[in-house]
This record gives structure tokens, sequence and C-alpha cells, in this order.
């Protein structure tokens, strides 16, 4: 599903019109950006967490070259399904 799959589908779920959805996802994207940027998390009881994270430096290889680098500390965004979401699929 992309993201106009998920208007049209709230849409027809909500009898809002598709414009006034796609502002609310829009709005919803940019709250979460936000949240990320602020080093917040974003929690959404039941259905996911999303939060970032810092990786700590490591020594990385590739397997095909035999070579070993040295990644430097970063950081990262982490999505963690809630227990509503991981049911869906047992």
């Amino acid at each position: 599903m992309n993201r106009s799959d998920l208007v049209s589908d709230i849409s027809l779920r909500t009898g809002f019109t598709k414009k006034d959805i796609s502002k609310i996802v829009e709005a919803y994207e940019n709250s979460v950006i936000d949240a990320i940027r602020n080093g917040d998390s974003v929690l959404l009881q039941g259905f996911m967490r999303i939060e970032r994270k810092i990786k700590k430096e490591y020594i990385g290889h590739s397997f095909g070259a035999k070579d070993r680098k040295i990644v430097p500390e970063h950081e990262y965004v982490k999505i963690r399904p809630g227990s509503t979401l991981a049911d869906c699929i047992k």
C-alpha cells in the first residue's frame, strides 16, 4: 500500500475527503519527523514505537574482499511493531 492507497482507504472508512486526509497524513509525517529530530520517541500504544538510536563504532568487514573497516558511531531510526501489529500476522 502506498501513500495514495492509504489516503483513499482512510477516506472511504471515515467519509472525509481525500484532500483532508492527505493534509492529516502530511501533518502526521511532519510531527513524527520533528519528534525524532528532537530526540523524542513516538509511541502509538499497541501499534508501533519509532525511536532514534545510536549505533556504536564497530569493525565492519566485506566477505568478498576480506576488507576490514572501522564504521564510526552513527544514529538511525528504529521502528518496533506493537502487539496489535505483530498479532495481525499470526
